[in-house]
């Protein structure tokens, strides 16, 4: 029980400007299922399961916010963000993990 205790412990609720300061510019995976490539302009580029998406994010009060055509023409899906070291949890308002990853540099485009 003392080792799941340390290990929350690490984490560490981001504030808006810190989430904006984590991923602008930034890829963010779990280097296997999925990966978001954030732009600063706010759009995302997304790879969930081998399929190719688009986003928009942005940063209201102390969330991340993704509007997915594939969801919502307007209505973003907001996330609370936790960070340990490089990793990364986007939760819901329950406070479940929706994803969960590390923030790595801008991978390079494929020709």
């Amino acid at each position: 029980m003392l080792c799941a205790l340390s290990a929350t412990a690490k984490e560490v609720p981001l504030t808006g400007p810190q989430i904006r300061a984590a991923i602008s510019g930034k890829y963010v995976t779990d280097e296997r299922h999925w990966g978001h490539r954030y732009f600063a302009d706010g759009h995302v580029e997304r790879s969930e399961n081998g399929r190719q998406r688009t986003a928009r994010w942005s940063v209201k009060g102390n969330q991340l916010c993704l509007l997915q055509p594939e969801i919502s023409e307007n209505e973003p899906i907001c996330y609370s963000v936790m960070r340990d070291g490089q990793e990364l949890q986007y939760k819901d308002d329950a406070q479940f993990v929706v994803f969960q990853g590390v923030i790595r540099p801008m991978p390079k485009r494929e020709p």
